[in-house]
């Protein structure tokens, strides 16, 4: 990857017998490195590379960004100029807002449009709800509010470091969703979006992940994982399983 693109995306070792390259988002304040185990459970013929944003991990002493087009204008030419394959979005939360733009972006500008979309945890892109409120509330306060809504480890807002830690891309990133305005539905996905969510979140219910058909041309209904909003962390094998059966889907249609 070029520079750039290394600020950017982050994969670990992707096998050179890759027929498919998997794109992951994360949800609001976390960063690419919970996608790490993703890669050996993925298997051979998959690539991922996770998305990291500004302000975490290795990019901490970068400002986060908090309007979605600013990302997606940083982030659509590094990944235009790393898809050498075709390739499936994986969006978790904010991240599958994120992914949506990104992927219109990268469909409209280079022609690169995913085979599959996956809007893990997230509203559709008009039904996002009331704003977030965050500007009221302590790092403390912010934290424990979204930890008891089952957005964020119950570990994370027990310890006071990693509070402080969380709470500057939090903020950033929950300022990205209240700031979010949807694109107009003239240019949707092209691709199945397949919508995921954890059983018991009820943040995201069954009625309004159904909202997303509107986003498609073709949409793949609802699944549903035993957990919480964060179920893709507590359930990794099952989730890359589903997300290896969709590879195997994609590549269904690609001349090897």
């Amino acid at each position: 990857m070029s520079g750039e693109a290394q600020r950017w995306l982050t994969d670990w070792r992707p096998p050179g017998t890759a027929r498919l390259v998997l794109v992951c988002l994360p949800h609001a304040g976390a960063g690419a490195f919970q996608f790490r185990p993703w890669q050996e459970l993925a298997g051979p013929r998959i690539a991922v590379v996770a998305v990291q944003l500004p302000g975490r991990e290795n990019r901490w002493r970068e400002e986060p960004l908090t309007r979605s087009e600013e990302v997606v204008e940083e982030l659509a030419p590094a990944l235009a100029a790393r898809l050498d394959l075709p390739y499936v979005v994986f969006g978790h939360s904010m991240g599958a807002l994120l992914g949506y733009e990104v992927a219109r972006a990268l469909g409209l500008r280079y022609g690169l449009w995913p085979e599959e979309f996956v809007a893990s945890a997230c509203r559709a892109p008009d039904a996002q709800g009331e704003p977030t409120g965050a500007d009221a509330l302590t790092d403390r306060e912010l934290v424990a509010d979204l930890a008891a809504q089952g957005a964020v480890p119950d570990y994370v807002a027990a310890n006071e470091k990693l509070v402080s830690v969380v709470a500057r891309p939090l903020r950033a990133d929950l300022a990205l969703c209240d700031r979010y305005v949807p694109p107009a539905t003239d240019t949707v996905l092209p691709c199945p979006v397949h919508v995921w969510r954890g059983r018991d979140d009820l943040g995201v219910t069954d009625e309004h992940a159904r909202q997303w058909a509107a986003w498609s041309a073709a949409p793949a209904g609802v699944r549903r994982f035993d957990g919480g909003h964060l179920y893709h962390l507590d359930r990794p094998h099952e989730v890359v399983d589903a997300l290896r059966r969709l590879g195997e889907d994609a590549r269904a249609g690609v001349k090897e």
